[in-house]
């Protein structure tokens, strides 16, 4: 039997309201998400394990499947918080929203420019304020030479990955410390992988190139130690709709997958430090053998595809979602009685949570995602 009367929720009527009215449209609430998840203990623990492996410089790739509606946002946006609140600096966007995965340059581009960090509430983050801290403790330190030398190492060691890199690094922070506006600018647009940048500005500031398919892992592997060195736990980038690849033309999805393929071995080689992959999207993924993983025989093997029981395993680079069990989806219903309780317009009230259960027939229903809706759709009737 499983104790419902422990769990009382900790936030505000509002938070309350918000949350009601992301699950009335059938959408995981951003931000609120760790206080509706139930039946997932295995994979958050996982992604716990894998959060204290970033932190000693491991590199690791996720790929979450599971079924529209069975959950895989609201595990997403779990992860995500508990990513912000760990002091991780965080990318989120989609596949096809301005980036496709069949173009590694554009993976940095689309990184650099869905940045966010902790106490940003779920706003991008600049390229610029990421350092504001760093560049705030640098000001403020008792040794006047502290500023020179700790940004010399910084630089030195970025030179390990990039030189050109390291050499527009350097410029930003001289930007930076002298308020230069024009340089900060043309640094970061440069840092952040722009490339219709004017030569005369780029010569004016000593910058190199550009971002292309060439260096653009070596640009991923120093931005990555950057904000290690400025104190962060790690870079988690999270990738959605991954089944979009699926639609694309053949030779498109070949480079897509030879990308992925190439960013499993760069993490579990170890060339790359501090960083983890999220990926998600549906098990076409897994079972089209036309035009999914198993099409390209060597990303099939590393992923120990065709399926079998190590799915089961979320130590395995692939975590497969399942329907919830019927004890989890007892818990989510006591959790959104709860918050009808103490939202902005209180419902004293209320069903039982069997009898919700009951009313929408939930342990007979596909998908979570049907059961919330269908559970906000009947209890919304004690509003009337």
């Amino acid at each position: 039997m499983v104790a419902l009367e422990v769990l009382i929720l900790n936030i505000q009527a509002t938070e309350a309201s918000k949350m009601i009215n992301a699950l009335r449209n059938g959408v995981a609430p951003i931000g609120l998400t760790d206080h509706l998840i139930f039946g997932r203990e295995k994979e958050l623990n996982e992604f716990k394990r894998c959060f204290s492996a970033l932190k000693e410089g491991e590199s690791i790739v996720k790929i979450i499947t599971g079924e529209y509606g069975v959950g895989k946002s609201h595990l997403v946006n779990a992860v995500k918080n508990l990513a912000l609140k760990d002091d991780y600096l965080i990318a989120s966007f989609q596949v096809n929203d301005g980036f496709r995965l069949n173009k590694i340059d554009d993976l940095y581009y689309a990184i650099m420019h869905n940045l966010y960090m902790k106490g940003t509430q779920f706003e991008k983050t600049s390229f610029s304020e990421i350092f504001d801290l760093w560049i705030e403790n640098l000001q403020t330190a008792p040794f006047p030479d502290r500023k020179r030398v700790e940004i010399n190492l910084v630089c030195q060691e970025l030179s390990k990955y990039n030189t050109n890199f390291a050499r527009a690094f350097l410029m930003f922070m001289r930007g930076r410390i002298q308020r230069n506006q024009e340089m900060q600018n043309i640094t970061t647009a440069w840092l952040t992988g722009e490339k219709n940048i004017p030569y005369e500005l780029k010569h004016k500031y000593d910058l190199v190139g550009y971002v292309d398919k060439t260096n653009t892992l070596d640009f991923l592997k120093a931005f990555s130690k950057l904000i290690n060195l400025l104190g962060y736990k790690g870079l988690i980038i999270f990738i959605d709709e991954l089944d979009q690849v699926i639609s694309e033309r053949s030779d498109l999805r070949t480079l897509a997958y030879n990308n992925l393929k190439h960013l499993i071995d760069l993490t579990t080689s170890g060339e790359m430090t501090h960083s983890m992959f999220v990926f998600s999207g549906t098990p076409n993924l897994l079972t089209d053998s036309e035009k999914g993983f198993m099409s390209l025989e060597s990303l099939a093997q590393r992923l120990n595809l065709p399926l079998d029981h190590t799915l089961e395993d979320p130590r395995q680079t692939l975590i497969h979602l399942e329907k919830l069990p019927e004890s989890a989806l007892l818990l989510l219903t006591h959790k959104i009685l709860e918050l009808y309780k103490i939202q902005e317009e209180p419902i004293k009230e209320l069903p039982t949570p069997h009898q919700v259960i009951e009313q929408t027939d939930a342990f007979n229903l596909k998908t979570t995602r049907h059961f919330v809706t269908k559970s906000i759709q009947y209890l919304d009737t004690f509003l009337k």
